[in-house]
């Protein structure tokens, strides 16, 4: 499977999964990658499939100015034994360049991209909106 199809098969299997609060937004596919987002396009989940490496990254991405990044960073890190009780361990905060930071996991795949893989990855991108959305939505209103 191409890239671009996998992506869609990811899309399309994470609409039917999506709670109904969830499911207007904006998505966009582009140079390999899925994003979906409710406000604000430089707040975003993300699935970024790197075929060469085999694995995909998925997460929360802030990739707006770097004082709001770093403030959205700094109030995750405090919650992160929460996060990471919902998530579970594997999921990481971190710096991602000097302007962005990012709550990810990467997994790695061996085989082929597949309908199988796309489920899978729509099913833990749901989870990451399911978790951290109403964790952002509190952080806003305390702002």
């Amino acid at each position: 499977m191409k890239v671009r199809d996998f992506l869609n098969a990811v899309y399309e299997s994470l609409i039917k999964r999506l709670p109904k609060q969830y499911r207007k937004h904006e998505w966009r596919i582009r140079f390999g990658y899925l994003q979906i987002y409710f406000d604000n396009p430089a707040v975003h989940y993300e699935a970024w499939v790197q075929r060469r490496a085999g694995r995909i990254e998925l997460g929360l991405h802030f990739e707006g100015e770097r004082d709001t990044n770093y403030r959205w960073a700094e109030l995750l890190g405090a919650r992160a034994l929460e996060v990471q009780a919902q998530l579970g361990g594997d999921v990481e905060l971190e710096e991602w360049t000097e302007q962005w930071t990012r709550l990810h996991e990467t997994r790695q795949f061996t085989s082929a991209l597949s309908q199988d893989l796309a489920d899978e990855i729509a099913v833990r991108m749901c989870r990451f909106v399911e978790v951290m959305e109403p964790i952002l939505a509190e952080e806003k209103a305390n702002a």
